[in-house]
């Protein structure tokens, strides 16, 4: 059952005794790994690539169009809902084992209390500035290996920004392609208890904070009857700080006015970060519905 406290710094007291030799192995081998792209993630950038090369039109995100033949500065701003699951391992301390996470927005959306998310734009003739950020209150209930602890609750505050500066390559009635450069900042509060079981309960918690590089490609093809097409991807981490981190979105759009457009879609984050025994290998992924007002 997911639950949502308030958040706060937890006291590490058993766990800093547990043996974690074998942990902390498995960890250096993996830090001096090459970080690889997955499977997935190479999957579906390389068909984002090939939609944008085949339309000769691909992807933004989650806003409508902003004409890059109007003179001057255009604006634009895009609150946004992602209706987002949390999977993957979350560790707080080298000493304490990870927790495998796997909530569903069911199970999130149940005790939200605040959730912020929203794309901004400023762009004048092919050159723009692109702010994509989100504040996500997540917890839910964990499993870890062995039987030294019970039951695990992970509740955690998660901040990211995606920063980014853009070249409009394509720029068509029929559609647009944008590169775009820039960085990912992360701020990541994990608070971890771990219910006893051979060993006593631990209340634990750590806030990390890095930024990754990142590129990425997006655009968008009119559909026609006031309707269009977005895909957005984007790649980084590259192993200068995370491992990797990778992120698609594709959707439909509807444009109420020249001002307002409406768009839904999916959406899927992936990071893999790790320093000194806080682990944020997670996966963020699920639909969204957002609205856009140019200015």
């Amino acid at each position: 059952m997911l639950k949502l406290t308030t958040f706060y710094g937890g006291l590490l007291t058993a766990g800093d005794r547990i043996a974690a030799s074998d942990r902390s192995s498995d960890a250096g081998r993996r830090r001096s790994e090459p970080p690889r792209m997955p499977w997935k993630a190479r999957a579906v950038l390389a068909l984002v690539a090939a939609a944008i090369l085949a339309t000769g039109t691909p992807a933004r995100a989650d806003d409508g169009p902003v004409s890059s033949s109007a003179t001057g500065w255009s604006f634009q701003l895009s609150p946004y809902l992602w209706m987002t699951g949390l999977n993957g391992d979350v560790g707080t301390r080298p000493r304490l084992p990870t927790v495998d996470v796997d909530a569903g927005f069911d199970e999130i959306f149940e005790h939200l209390d605040f959730a912020f998310m929203a794309v901004a734009e400023a762009r004048h003739g092919r050159v723009g500035a692109l702010v994509d950020v989100a504040y996500l209150p997540l917890s839910a209930d964990g499993t870890t290996p062995g039987a030294h602890f019970g039951d695990v609750d992970v509740d955690n505050t998660t901040f990211f920004g995606t920063f980014s500066l853009g070249y409009r390559a394509f720029d068509d009635p029929a559609g647009t392609v944008d590169v775009l450069a820039g960085v990912r900042a992360w701020s990541v509060d994990n608070d971890v208890t771990f219910t006893a079981g051979l060993l006593p309960q631990v209340e634990t918690g750590v806030s990390e904070s890095w930024v990754d590089p990142v590129v990425g490609l997006r655009g968008q093809v009119d559909l026609g009857s006031r309707f269009f097409a977005s895909a957005y991807g984007d790649i980084g981490g590259f192993g200068v700080v995370s491992d990797l981190t990778w992120q698609v979105y594709g959707g439909v759009g509807y444009r109420f006015s020249d001002f307002i457009a409406g768009q839904i879609g999916y959406r899927h984050l992936s990071v893999d970060y790790e320093d000194d025994g806080f682990v944020w290998d997670v996966e963020l992924s699920g639909p969204t519905v957002g609205l856009s007002i140019r200015f």
